[in-house]
């Protein structure tokens, strides 16, 4: 009987064994794969955040607004994308404004579909006016999202063909919107070329509005927002925390910076407007009243005009002599004034 009760009972031992290496399998494989699919949603949400939406209207011109002009095409200073834009001449004028769209947007559909008309106006004004699209937006060439620092190859790209024509240093200013706005603090901070520069919406820091506005922008909970940032350090080798504008503002001067602001802004918040005026005391501010995310323009378009053109015709109207700390415009808003009194 004992010879018989053994292999019984070594049988239901190796039968318990495998019970238990299944459950531990089992408990194992729980986590890895909830590991793995926290993963994947973040892959897709690095994806789909670095993905640019194209928006461009060709017939949607500076030609409508009774001006001439020409497409052109150049490399970003980097050389990795070839930069689409509209050129408009002013004649006798040897003064140059590069216009810089925001995210999502391009030369034809910034401001609402008024950029064109902004530099029609610019242009009447006397000054040399190219609008450009920023990579993987409207027809410049496809290239990740970048969030600024990339970006800024462009801006600087249009220097450097602006320059190829005969524009001197310290003759070409920047007018950026948002994305593009945050673009040309990056490349007038590096550039000493760049003479002026009006920021319209930009972000004081990167990290805060993409906490801020995470679920909007994703569907998801901010629970995957970290893992996101960890694969763009991964692919893109890129530290989202680190883009800050305010940081690099203050390296603009002496040289001019006009900074212009919605008081309403539910995207980026006025706040940051506020914040990049501290780290450039000198800097000229204009906040808006009713004016949403990058609509100051809609609200107030002669003062838009008038503003924008007064500052740069201050601030470039001496060619390379225009960084000069004495050449800063006066007569604009200082950063001192609240909301409630700028006009």
């Amino acid at each position: 009987m004992r010879g018989t009760d053994a292999p019984r009972h070594h049988h239901r031992y190796s039968r318990r064994r495998r019970r238990s290496r299944r459950a531990a399998w089992a408990m194992l494989s729980l986590p890895l794969a909830a590991v793995a699919l926290y993963a994947m949603i973040c892959l897709i949400a690095f994806l789909v955040m670095r993905r640019p939406a194209r928006h461009f209207d060709a017939t949607n011109n500076p030609g409508r607004f009774g001006v001439s002009y020409q497409e052109v095409r150049f490399r970003s200073r980097s050389g990795d994308v070839r930069v689409a834009a509209w050129q408009i001449p002013a004649a006798g004028s040897d003064r140059a404004l590069v216009l810089v769209p925001g995210k999502d947007s391009s030369r034809s559909d910034e401001l609402d579909g008024h950029f064109p008309e902004l530099a029609a106006a610019l242009a009447r004004r006397g000054f040399n006016v190219l609008m450009i699209d920023l990579r993987g937006h409207g027809q410049s060439d496809a290239a990740p999202f970048g969030f600024g620092p990339d970006e800024k190859r462009d801006v600087e790209g249009a220097v450097d063909f602006l320059k190829t024509q005969g524009f001197r240093a310290g003759s070409i200013g920047v007018l950026g919107v948002s994305l593009g706005a945050a673009a040309g603090i990056y490349a007038a901070a590096d550039d000493p070329d760049i003479g002026a520069l009006v920021e319209d919406s930009s972000y004081a820091a990167l990290g805060p509005i993409l906490q801020r506005d995470w679920q909007g922008a994703t569907r998801l909970p901010e629970f995957f927002l970290p893992g996101t940032e960890l694969i763009d350090r991964w692919i893109d080798h890129r530290d989202v925390t680190t883009i800050v504008p305010a940081d690099q503002i203050a390296r603009i001067a002496p040289r001019p910076v006009m900074i212009v602001h919605g008081a309403i802004d539910g995207l980026i918040p006025v706040q940051d407007a506020y914040d990049l005026a501290a780290a450039d005391p000198l800097a000229a501010i204009w906040i808006v009243p009713q004016a949403v995310h990058a609509g100051a323009y809609q609200v107030k378009p002669d003062a838009y005009v008038n503003r924008v053109s007064d500052f740069f015709s201050s601030a470039l109207g001496h060619g390379s002599d225009a960084s000069s700390a004495n050449d800063r415009p006066t007569g604009l808003p200082s950063r001192r004034q609240s909301p409630a009194h700028a006009r």
